[in-house]
């Protein structure tokens, strides 16, 4: 008898450890959760207070060569129109970019009130592999579009510090006739985006 209670002992706490061990994967994941949860909170709220303060800066200038090789300066190359600017910092960001830019230049491209440019800003390390980079793009854009991508060869984290961006995501900017930051998004589009974008843009070419 005394060596099935010895038994049953053994058995309750094997099965009490057993399901403690269980157990820790939900505990771990419950704490975690709330701490993603206050990551992206603080993240959404970064991105709020870099967006706010953008607003109204004049965007930092671009000089650089299209992909039609054409020199360009931006923003004064758009003065004069409304400009959306998509910026990207990684190859894995340009179907965000394309999912700002395709929706624009359905809507204005064909109005010359607006204008569009799409910036890959890559570091003045790989300046030497220019002409493979560039050709690489060239092969893959229609060449309507050469005119509107100016690839960036140069001091990447200057834009970074300066507009307070994550390199990590594609970003938006809209700006004035006069090259000043009015609205700004990062990411993916999505349709409530998009028609804010819109409304944005015909509100400042008026």
């Amino acid at each position: 008898m005394q060596s099935l209670f010895k038994n049953i002992r053994c058995l309750t706490f094997f099965l009490a450890g057993f399901l403690l061990f269980v157990s820790q994967p939900s505990k771990i994941l419950a704490q975690e959760a709330p701490k993603k949860n206050i990551r992206q909170v603080e993240r959404s709220n970064n991105m709020a207070q870099n967006q706010k303060s953008n607003i109204g800066k004049l965007f930092p200038e671009v000089k650089s060569e299209s992909l039609a090789k054409n020199i360009e300066i931006i923003p004064d190359s758009a003065k004069g129109k409304v400009t959306l600017i998509a910026v990207a910092f990684l190859r894995e960001s340009q179907s965000q970019l394309d999912s700002w830019l395709e929706p624009f230049i359905k809507e204005f491209g064909n109005n010359k009130a607006f204008m569009f440019y799409e910036i890959p800003m890559i570091s003045s390390g790989y300046k030497f592999m220019r002409f493979v980079i560039d050709g690489g793009m060239r092969s893959g854009i229609p060449e309507p579009k050469h005119k509107h991508v100016v690839t960036m060869y140069g001091d990447v984290e200057k834009y970074i510090n300066e507009l307070g961006l994550d390199p990590s995501f594609g970003y938006a900017f809209l700006l004035d006739k006069k090259g000043h930051i009015q609205w700004q998004a990062e990411g993916f589009s999505t349709p409530e985006m998009l028609g804010e974008l819109f409304v944005t843009a015909k509100k400042l070419a008026e």
